[in-house]
């Protein structure tokens, strides 16, 4: 009977393994890139053609600070829109009595993103398509690098799965996983093709 130790929840998130790198699809020549990030910066990689890329990682805030020359209170207005975001000045209404205004929008940093999750097979930072990807009735079923992959093969295809030693949350790592994967019926099938990305490199 073969046994597995499921890993702490978050062992495998873009968060934790933004650092080491996660494996995806080089948009110039669609060999093997790697994506990283630090607390400021992303960056790209291509193993393959050498193409490099970085982007800032900062979040920008908007808004437009006046004080209203009919109620005289001071007020702050989020521009959510980002077609007005390009705007040095713009028409807003004082959110307590609706007197309308021109006010300058200023460009705040509010912080660097911290929480990201994959969004239609393709990392947050850049939006390149995972390099571990692949399709089970129609649904996809990704990794992010070689050690995740490892993980979903050895937990998919084990008799028995135990959770951590000590564990004083309920989640585990495979609570990430989503239904169609974990269903029995599935398993099988689901580890054969894991077994085909795995051998993609």
């Amino acid at each position: 009977m073969k046994r597995f130790v499921d890993k702490y929840y978050g062992t495998y998130s873009v968060y934790t393994i933004m650092k080491s790198g996660i494996y995806v699809k080089c948009p110039h020549c669609n060999g093997l890139g790697i994506v990283t990030a630090d607390n400021l910066l992303s960056y790209f990689k291509c193993t393959k053609c050498g193409n490099m890329m970085t982007k800032e990682r900062k979040n920008y805030r908007y808004e437009v600070h006046n004080q209203c020359e009919q109620c005289g209170i001071y007020y702050r207005v989020n521009i959510t829109q980002k077609r007005q975001q390009h705007f040095h000045k713009l028409y807003v209404r004082c959110p307590f009595c609706g007197y309308g205004m021109s006010g300058a929008v200023q460009k705040k940093v509010e912080s660097c993103y911290s929480l990201y999750s994959i969004q239609n097979a393709c990392e947050p930072f850049f939006g390149l398509e995972l390099w571990f990807l692949a399709y089970f009735n129609g649904k996809p079923v990704w990794a992010l690098n070689h050690e995740h992959l490892t993980y979903l093969i050895e937990y998919l295809s084990a008799d028995l799965r135990q959770k951590p030693a000590q564990l004083k949350v309920r989640k585990t790592q495979s609570h990430y996983l989503p239904t169609f994967m974990k269903t029995a019926k599935h398993r099988d099938k689901i580890v054969k093709l894991l077994n085909t990305m795995q051998n993609k490199g």
